[in-house]
């Protein structure tokens, strides 16, 4: 699925858009009415594209381009405005945005649109969870698992080699990522249903071994949530 963060004010427009490209079956959509909503968002949606419009309140379109690309350089990004002045195009493409969408629209163009972006940038980003080649996962900015050598990376110099408990419990976390995993689910994954209290003492020990491996990225959060789970905050990149 291609994950699409959509940004629009207008109610109707966004239900008719989000309405349509549902259609085709192959977008995860997420929808915000301006950008502060939207960054929020976008933070823990980690979109491959993102669909906003210009005019809106709180913070407008160029604003919320201009914060995203500030943070990644590759999702693909589309500005909708009715206003399609030689002005306007100009300071969109400055920020780094992919394309223009002239405002009315529907949906099949929208599609048509972002496969044709996508398709042209196959070779790099079609979609963010395939970056990384099979057996490696960038977390943050500087740590790389490798999964099949249970090794973690810091700067392509190794940092730590993982148990096999380890590196399950961080690559759950990590498919995860930005999203709550609750303990429940973890301990009937990762551990030994039998001694549910030793599971859970356990849990703790190898999360603060993870917080410690990781702790050389401050953008990398391990967060426990009291009573329900575990979240690993990692940036979009």
């Amino acid at each position: 699925m291609i994950k699409i963060l959509f940004v629009e004010d207008d109610e109707s427009c966004a239900y008719a858009v989000q309405g349509g490209l549902e259609l085709f079956d192959v977008y995860d959509i997420r929808h915000a009415y301006n950008g502060k909503e939207a960054l929020k968002i976008y933070n823990e949606f980690c979109p491959d594209v993102v669909v906003s419009d210009v005019e809106m309140p709180i913070m407008d379109g160029f604003e919320f381009a201009s914060a995203i690309r500030s943070q990644d350089k590759d999702v693909v990004l589309l500005l909708a405005t009715g206003l399609v002045t030689p002005k306007n195009v100009e300071r969109g493409y400055a920020l780094g945005i992919d394309e223009y969408v002239k405002k009315p629209y529907i949906a099949s163009e929208l599609h048509l649109r972002i496969q044709a972006i996508l398709s042209r940038s196959s070779e790099s980003k079609g979609a963010k969870e395939n970056v990384d080649n099979k057996n490696r996962r960038s977390i943050g900015y500087y740590y790389i698992l490798d999964i099949d050598k249970k090794t973690l990376f810091y700067n392509d110099n190794t940092i730590q080699k993982l148990t096999p408990r380890e590196a399950d419990l961080l690559m759950l976390l990590f498919e995860n990522k930005n999203q709550l995993v609750e303990r429940v689910d973890i301990l009937n994954q990762l551990w030994n249903k039998d001694d549910p209290v030793f599971s859970s003492r356990s849990l703790d020990v190898f999360v603060s071994k993870l917080r410690t491996y990781l702790s050389k990225d401050s953008s990398i959060v391990l967060e426990n949530v009291r009573s329900k789970g575990l979240r690993l905050l990692v940036p979009c990149i």
